[in-house]
């Protein structure tokens, strides 16, 4: 009898446990997609329905789009010639710190060094919804998602190539290996122009590799294409046991919202790294044919030949250590 009591008691405290309603603070973390477009024209025609948010213990919280600064944008377009101009966004991350309170929501924006405010409209554990009180800040309704990352391969590489467009994106070429090499090559709209190579650590690796596996990347389509011909175009190899075992193509970001947050902050990476200039071994520079003094070196070559020669470049370095 005294058993049967006892586990009577403890299911009775388990049951209760499970009834128990989750805290605001316990209810928001996670990650919340968009799902419908914001009010402002600009966030609609930068972001779309894209825009993503993931919150973390402690405060911590991720804006899947990151931080950018536009002062220099802002400062060169009054004596910079449009189609000659030459630009790029100061970039803070994609990591910040919020505060919830009743039924407000405040972001800090490390860009701004200012908080975003929001009052929140709706909370339940799978729905947010979010107005603005601020000018231009993005509100919208977020649904919560979750993962099943056991059954999505990993890769060993990844190869990342994006193209110029009518406004200001980064245009670069980008190897980075699961040992942690990075081999960088800036082309337009970048810090850092030119060839170099870097390291990141195993962590951050497999942050990417997180990111790309919440996307399901294996089972997206080859291509996706947005509606406007002036948006930029993005190249992603994934490599496995030194073969390419997918690619994707994404023009104007028009593949499911956890792929573009895996490759957005991708274009940006140079910005958070120790870059090291690279010298073009000789023979490297002659079967490309390129000047191996020319800071600019894959100016011209094509993604599927910029991906030949950071990987060559990437196993020659490999092979030499």
């Amino acid at each position: 009898m005294k058993y049967a009591l006892l586990f009577l008691f403890s299911f009775l405290f388990i049951s209760c446990q499970k009834d128990k309603p989750l805290t605001p603070q316990e209810k928001i973390l996670g990650v919340w997609s968009a799902v419908d477009t914001t009010t402002s024209i600009y966030y609609r025609y930068q972001y779309g329905d894209s825009r993503g948010f993931e919150f973390f213990q402690d405060n911590i919280f991720e804006d899947k789009f990151g931080f950018h600064s536009d002062e220099r944008y802002l400062r060169d377009t009054v004596n910079d010639d449009y189609y000659v101009r030459d630009r790029y966004y100061s970039y803070f991350g994609t990591m910040s710190k919020y505060n919830l309170s009743n039924d407000s929501l405040k972001l800090f924006n490390p860009a701004t060094e200012e908080w975003d405010m929001y009052k929140i409209e709706k909370f339940t554990p799978d729905t947010l919804i979010i107005v603005t009180d601020t000018k231009h800040k993005r509100g919208g309704t977020f649904v919560k998602k979750n993962y099943r990352l056991d059954t999505i391969p990993d890769f060993d590489a990844l190869f990342f190539s994006s193209s110029p467009c009518l406004g200001s994106c980064p245009t670069i070429n980008l190897f980075i290996t699961k040992n942690g090499d990075v081999w960088y090559n800036g082309e337009h709209d970048v810090k850092n122009k030119g060839l170099y190579k870097s390291k990141i650590s195993k962590e951050k690796f497999e942050r990417i590799q997180e990111n790309f596996k919440r996307s399901n990347y294996m089972n997206l389509k080859e291509s996706y294409f947005a509606m406007s011909a002036d948006l930029q175009t993005v190249f992603i190899y994934f490599i496995k046991d030194d073969k390419i075992i997918k690619t994707i193509e994404d023009h104007g970001d028009g593949s499911p919202n956890e792929f573009v947050w895996a490759y957005y902050p991708l274009e940006f990476i140079d910005q958070e790294l120790v870059l090291k200039p690279v010298q073009i071994p000789e023979n490297v520079a002659k079967e490309f044919n390129i000047d191996p003094n020319n800071g600019d070196i894959t100016l011209f070559l094509y993604h599927r030949r910029a991906f030949e020669l950071l990987k060559l470049l990437s196993d020659t370095e490999n092979f030499k250590n």
